[in-house]
């Protein structure tokens, strides 16, 4: 017995060591600070800091950092977990937390196809405009003699995807792995609106340009409170699991923030090109990418 609660001591310290350089509750710790979800060490001593004050006077005990819990890493028991050291709920610790986000910066991907990246780094990432799409679809159309069909056709072919929920909108995600894994058709080819008006034909979106993934740091303060909010439940959850299993590995997450606003070029700070995709639109067969580099790259 006295074996176990040593070890438990033991993770304690560990978990609060690296917290220890950190003002205990204050929400100025996330003030101008960048978090990238898939490096923990990015915003585990500061939430460990934040969170310390929220907790009962036996909380760490209570949470027995270092001891495995047989939980999945998107298994929402964690809140429940974190919840029975908490002096209050889930809920309260989520709203003040993303409150203090507002001032905190996220590192958020988005993925698209282009000759040249630099042109992000220039001018910026703008929101969906439909006539501008438009009327690129239209020189696409003109530029393949194999589309010749659709270009009869095109009207009709703009009608019948009449989705028009992306008008105005920007879509950035917390982590390039739920991207790289289950949406890489972003990447493959281009716009999804034009893919999705150009049906089978849209093959020829891979004749130009290649898979890119753009490095984007948000400020949280364009963000909704209630994204933030839900954002602030993740990150608590996966804060709790850290603690708890002391993993390696961090856990992938499936986090879209929608964005109505242009991103300026000073948020957008790099970009990569795989050179393998999963196709979800080709039943994940792999695309592998010919065209490597783009002409920022090149340059």
């Amino acid at each position: 017995m006295s074996g176990k609660r040593r070890s438990v001591s033991i993770a304690i310290e560990n978990l609060l060591e690296p917290a220890q350089h950190f003002p205990s509750g204050d929400d100025g710790v996330w003030r101008n600070h960048r978090l990238i979800w898939k490096q923990p060490a990015s915003w585990a001593p500061q939430l460990t800091a934040w969170l310390t004050p929220g907790f009962r006077s036996d909380g760490l005990r209570r949470l027995k950092p270092g001891i495995f819990r047989d939980l999945g890493w998107d298994d929402s028991d964690w809140s429940r977990v974190l919840e029975k050291c908490l002096t209050a709920d889930i809920a309260y610790h989520a709203d003040k937390l993303a409150e203090a986000f507002e001032h905190a910066i996220v590192r958020t991907y988005h993925g698209c196809r282009t000759t040249d990246a630099g042109i992000y780094h220039r001018e910026g990432l703008r929101t969906h405009d439909r006539a501008l799409m438009t009327e690129r679809l239209r020189n696409i159309v003109e530029a393949y003699p194999e589309l010749q069909y659709v270009k009869a056709r095109l009207p009709e072919a703009i009608a019948a995807i009449d989705s028009r929920l992306d008008i105005g909108r920007l879509y950035v995600v917390a982590d390039d792995q739920s991207l790289l894994r289950h949406a890489a058709h972003y990447m493959i080819y281009g716009s999804e609106w034009i893919s999705a008006v150009l049906g089978f034909h849209r093959h020829v979106l891979k004749k130009t340009g290649t898979p890119t993934l753009l490095q984007i740091d948000l400020p949280l303060a364009t963000v909704d409170s209630a994204t933030r909010n839900e954002f602030a439940v993740k990150i608590l959850r996966e804060w709790t699991r850290l603690a708890c299993n002391q993993p390696d590995w961090s856990a992938p997450i499936d986090f879209t923030f929608t964005l109505r606003t242009n991103i300026p070029p000073a948020w957008i700070v790099g970009h990569s090109h795989p050179k393998e995709l999963a196709d979800p639109l080709e039943r994940y067969s792999v695309y592998r990418v010919s065209t490597p580099e783009c002409l920022q790259c090149q340059a």
